[in-house]
């Protein structure tokens, strides 16, 4: 034990940070195989028998092989100070989806349908605890021994103005990211006994002597010549430089930076979705999840609801009703019919005590089970499982003219529900003040989305439905 304890004592004290990818990634590569060995004994079976066949040989090094490579290819080796656990967990969940389409297209081209299901299911059922209790304690474990003085990175600002400020109040309040803030350079060196001196030449021999690993540097503070000169001196001196952008005119609350070759463009929304690999796993999850939705909930729960449906009043099961889409495209979106059959279904939401509703369909609205049809729409594409809820054509037409940002909740496809319906701003509207608050709630979805935010918002739509809801009507 305090051999260990002294290994990541030496391993967590180098500035260089370059033995952690190798640790986590050691570390992964170790619980594949004890959750291989594993499964195999919770099975009853024996591993020396195993490993005497060279089927389940190769089979383990694919396994080995194939998650290595699924680490390199999508980064998730990379330990990056400023890193949330969110990005942790979709970087984890993306490396193991991967790992399970090549665990399946090896099983399929070598033939190896001996290998038990039951036996896949548990050692991932297993790997899935260890790889998420060892990344996530990795991760805490860095952040411990940085508050103890370890990993760290000696860093100064050049520019002492609110922006330097509060870089330095972030560096100071967050510890655990293991920045030592060591000072400011500043044209005005007596304005504060925190600034070092000039951020002239002579601050040079400063970063050599004090060992500084990163150089902030407030854009408006340097003049470009001198910067320039100061990038192929970090350069030339394995030092990190780093631009705060100069953008206090600006009221946008999240920005992304890209480069067109050298040109640096700032984007004044940042959407995850955009992203390929977002994408494909945001709608890979909706084809599996509703999938087994309408197989295992709808194939038997549809019949018994169209039955009472139809006894209780006259007219269709479903209520079909065109809404508004992706890019502003319309769709058909399906529901169970709540309401008698009337003319205004296009034009008027439902409110409390609304005289259409018939009593089996406000039990519908409350358990929400009239969303149900929706899945159908998730599986052919025209909307999500989480997502902005789809509104009328009507309504888009009104609000889009009197709400701001309004058409932007529908920059990606709508959903079955919502981090709005999850936070409660559901049901009828009655003034744009309501409405205001749920275009802001999407709009922060569509900026801040991670899948494991789709997990929440599920969750949290679930634990609603069992409670009961006040404005489900």
């Amino acid at each position: 034990m305090q051999i260990v304890q002294k290994a990541l004592r030496f391993l967590a004290k180098q500035k260089s940070s370059r033995f952690i990818p190798f640790v986590l990634v050691a570390g992964d590569l170790s619980l594949l195989l004890c959750s291989f060995f594993c499964s195999v004994f919770i099975k009853g079976n024996s591993i020396t028998d195993l490993l005497s066949k060279d089927v389940y040989v190769w089979f383990f090094v694919f396994g080995l092989f194939s998650w290595f490579a699924c680490v390199i290819a999508l980064k998730s080796f990379v330990v990056k100070r400023i890193k949330s656990l969110d990005r942790l967990a979709k970087d984890t969940i993306e490396t193991l989806l991967y790992h399970i389409f090549l665990v399946s297209v090896y099983i399929v081209a070598t033939e190896a349908y001996f290998i038990p299901r039951d036996y896949l299911l548990s050692f991932y059922s297993i790997f899935l605890i260890a790889i998420f209790s060892w990344r996530f304690g990795f991760y805490f474990l860095l952040g411990y021994f940085r508050r103890l003085g370890f990993n760290f990175r000696n860093v100064v600002i050049i520019g002492f103005n609110p922006y330097g400020l509060s870089l330095k109040q972030y560096f100071e309040s967050n510890p655990d990211l293991g920045f030592r803030f060591k000072g400011f350079f500043d044209h005005q060196p007596h304005r504060n006994n925190e600034i070092l001196g000039k951020f002239q030449r002579s601050m040079e021999d400063f970063l050599k002597s004090e060992s500084i690993d990163e150089i902030y540097v407030c854009q408006s503070y340097i003049k470009h010549r001198y910067f320039r000169h100061l990038v192929r001196f970090t350069e030339n001196n394995f030092l990190k430089i780093k631009l705060l952008p100069d953008i206090k005119g600006l009221v946008f609350d999240d920005l992304e930076l890209d480069f067109y070759a050298d040109l640096p463009i700032v984007s004044f929304r940042r959407e995850p979705l955009q992203n390929e690999l977002n994408a494909a796993l945001k709608r890979g999850f909706d084809v599996a999840f509703s999938f087994l939705v309408l197989v295992g909930i709808c194939s038997w729960l549809f019949p018994l609801v169209a039955l009472i449906i139809a006894l209780e009043s006259k007219g269709p099961v479903f209520f079909m009703q065109r809404r508004s889409g992706r890019a502003g495209k319309d769709f058909m979106c399906y529901k169970f019919r709540t309401m008698i059959v009337n003319s205004e279904a296009d034009t008027l939401q439902a409110t409390k005590n609304d005289t259409r509703i018939t009593t089996f369909g406000r039990f519908l609205r409350e358990s929400n089970l009239d969303e149900l049809p929706q899945f159908i729409n998730v599986f052919l594409g025209d909307m999500s499982v989480v997502g902005p809820r789809p509104h009328m054509i009507k309504h888009t037409e009104e609000y889009s003219k009197t709400i701001s940002n309004y058409m932007l909740r529908h920059q990606i496809k709508p959903g079955i529900t919502g981090l709005a319906q999850a936070k409660g701003y559901r049901g009828q509207t009655n003034d744009d003040y309501s409405m205001r608050n749920r275009v802001r709630v999407d709009i922060l979805y569509i900026e801040k989305w991670t899948f494991i935010l789709d997990l929440k918002v599920i969750g949290l739509t679930i634990l609603n439905m069992v409670r009961g809801e006040e404005n489900a009507y």
